[in-house]
């Protein structure tokens, strides 16, 4: 399932945290790392230029879209 929100990721990205404040603070940073994560290795060769637009439309969104849901689901909150 994809995300309805929208979010930044990237270099130029805000926290987690400041994007998704019901977050919990070690999901947010878990999701930051991951997010800085996947740009190191880009810059490093690790990724390619197309594995990493793959991570970034699909794997990595739907790492934050359960994050999210799930933190919603504990807060109550509906989408």
């Amino acid at each position: 399932h994809v995300m309805k929100d929208t979010f930044e990721q990237g270099l130029a990205a805000r926290p987690f945290k400041e994007q998704f404040p019901e977050l919990s603070d070690t999901e947010a940073q878990k999701l930051d790392k991951v997010n800085e994560a996947i740009t190191t290795l880009y810059f490093a060769g690790i990724l390619s230029h197309a594995r990493l637009i793959t991570v970034r439309d699909k794997n990595f969104p739907r790492l934050v879209s359960k994050a999210v849901s799930q933190a919603r689901k504990e807060k109550g909150e509906k989408k």
